[in-house]
């Protein structure tokens, strides 16, 4: 019996080693692949994950098979091809954390994936069936893909979706979008990113995009994360914020979102998806943003995931420092037009430390101006100003209510 059974690409990413304005970067090769990120992570907490995917019958290929072998993900469902390489992907760092990837795929084997390759009967051994659009791009992946959701989905399994959208992989972006919405039709459980949405539903606003995508979907628990904003989580008509973990030791954002991803599968493993309580996702989203804050620590993802200990340590070191945190200053204020978060904004970003505005429970990043426009600005504000200074007195002055 497995937890979690994950369909989708395995490929070798070639990082980019130094610094991310290097005119002659060096490539480090590490095994990568989103499905099987979630699945390393998840094996390492001490769930039961198989991978069902293919990979070139090439020394690429060999050393991927034995790599997810090592991380204790179960390698039965995945198939060798003598007649096409193994995908390979070059990920350059860039300025703030972001990545730019360039794929050699023209076909890479992940693709060639058929559908009477699809182990069935790791299917229907799993509990939740996970697998994201990369394998929808092109044939006969894609009609491999579909046929293996419609079967999970008949078996009774839970669908996780993470769309994971990569443009360079894509022909058109109409076609992307389509096969982006299919994904999001057919699953339980998703996790977009926050530029994902935006390019999906052309808003800016998490609350209005989010809404957009529940009326094409049946997901009951959605999660958005937010890069170093933290994360969102909708359940029903329940809305939690998760306050990110930043470090200062972060040096590659690969697998952060496959880390997090995990988390949440973890979290349903352990609870299902019925009957859940706001606190509930909050403990979810602490343990799913520490993970990825962790795994930003490292180069890259498939083996640098983070064990439970981590995680736990990093959740209570957090919890410690604010117990001991300096002092700490509310206000209510008032934020109703553009132009007033957008200057606000400017003035939050000049104060050290955290900001945070809030709304009962929901809490958003206050130098954050798209979390800050996902709030109701029709009514006050708490502001709170963590290791607070009495120069600050006069920036907050003009925003108070």
């Amino acid at each position: 019996m497995y937890d979690v059974v994950a369909l989708g690409e395995l490929l070798i990413d070639f990082m980019q080693n130094g610094s991310s304005d290097n005119e002659n970067p060096v490539f480090e090769a590490n095994p990568g692949g989103a499905p099987c990120n979630v699945l390393a992570m998840l094996a390492g907490l001490g769930y039961q994950t198989a991978f069902i995917g293919k990979v070139g019958e090439d020394s690429f290929g060999r050393m991927l098979g034995k790599t997810i072998q090592e991380t204790g993900i179960s390698a039965e469902g995945l198939v060798y091809d003598q007649n096409v390489n193994t995908t390979l992907a070059f990920v350059h760092s860039l300025a703030g954390g972001d990545r730019d990837f360039s794929f050699y795929r023209n076909p890479g084997a992940d693709i060639m994936l058929t559908e009477h390759e699809v182990s069935k009967k790791l299917i229907e051994q799993c509990r939740i069936f996970h697998f994201g659009s990369l394998s929808l791009t092109n044939e006969p992946t894609e009609s491999a893909t579909k046929s293996a959701v419609a079967f999970a989905k008949n078996a009774g399994k839970l669908i996780s979706f993470d769309p994971n959208y990569r443009e360079p992989l894509w022909e058109r972006k109409e076609q992307a979008k389509e096969a982006v919405w299919y994904g999001i039709g057919e699953c339980d459980i998703l996790k977009i990113a926050d530029n994902e949405i935006k390019w999906l539903t052309g808003l800016e606003n998490y609350d209005e995009g989010v809404q957009v995508i529940k009326a094409r979907s049946r997901a009951k628990l959605i999660n958005v994360t937010l890069g170093s904003q933290g994360s969102l989580a909708y359940y029903l008509d329940c809305k939690v914020c998760g306050k990110p973990f930043l470090s200062d030791k972060t040096i590659d954002t690969t697998g952060a979102g496959d880390t997090f991803c995990a988390g949440v599968l973890r979290f349903v493993l352990e609870h299902g998806l019925d009957r859940l309580k706001e606190s509930d996702l909050e403990e979810m989203l602490l343990f799913a943003n520490a993970a990825a804050s962790i795994v930003t620590t490292r180069k890259g993802a498939l083996r640098s995931m983070p064990d439970k200990r981590e995680i736990e340590n990093l959740i209570w070191g957090s919890r410690k420092n604010q117990q001991e945190h300096k002092d700490v200053k509310t206000f209510p204020v008032m934020l109703r037009s553009v132009d007033k978060v957008k200057a606000f904004v400017d003035d939050m970003s000049q104060i050290q430390g955290d900001v945070l505005l809030s709304v009962g429970k929901y809490v958003i990043d206050a130098k954050s101006i798209m979390g800050i426009f996902s709030l109701d600005l029709s009514n006050p504000l708490q502001l709170e100003i963590e290791d607070w200074k009495e120069e600050y007195a006069a920036v907050v002055e003009k925003y108070l209510y």
